[in-house]
């Protein structure tokens, strides 16, 4: 079958529950959506050096994509896209109104919440925060009661580069019951 035909079967069928929850997970994270003829697309790029997290990745998402994921070396990393997808186009529509924020209704998982801290978090000594830059004092709070529904109490610190959110270290072993049981080995590190 060609891929024109392919991608246009996959088109015409929904994407299943755990393609949206990362590719949501992607874009509360690092993952962007770019124009591909009529529809948007998922793009996902990291450092070659996380080129497990890029597999694992690849693999959740496989059925909606037409290539491997492949070496990009200007700069240093790797790099796959879906197709484009009306799902995924409504998604773009949702999140950037015009610009890029957390869609009323969103519903946060432990496989959205996992793929956004991989993407965007980073360790401190007993606990951990994500970056949260992109977002609007609105969205963070709406992010924050998200978080608390499931049992995680954060705060909202800021530093020289933008926003944070800051895991409350009493609520860490929560947080890390919900993630752990997706986070890839090479990400590990993010986790005290």
């Amino acid at each position: 079958m060609s891929q024109t035909k392919q991608g246009n079967l996959i088109r015409q069928s929904p994407l299943t529950s755990q393609e949206v929850e990362v590719i949501q997970g992607c874009l509360l994270g690092d993952g962007t959506l770019s124009k591909s003829g009529k529809n948007y697309r998922l793009r996902v790029e990291h450092k070659s050096s996380h080129w497990e997290y890029v597999e694992w990745k690849f693999a959740l998402l496989r059925r909606i994509c037409m290539n491997e994921p492949n070496y990009v070396p200007t700069h240093a990393s790797l790099r796959f896209g879906s197709i484009g997808h009306p799902e995924i186009t409504e998604m773009r529509r949702q999140w950037y109104r015009p610009y890029k924020q957390i869609p009323s209704g969103l519903v946060l998982t432990p496989l959205m919440l996992a793929v956004w801290f991989m993407d965007d978090g980073t360790k401190h000594r007993d606990t951990v925060d994500v970056s949260v830059q992109s977002f609007s004092r609105e969205n963070l709070q709406s992010l924050r009661d998200q978080l608390l529904t499931m049992g995680v109490q954060t705060t909202i610190n800021s530093d020289s580069k933008g926003n944070r959110l800051y895991f409350i270290k009493s609520s860490y072993p929560v947080f890390k019951k919900l993630v752990k049981p997706y986070i890839v080995e090479c990400m590990a590190y993010k986790l005290p």
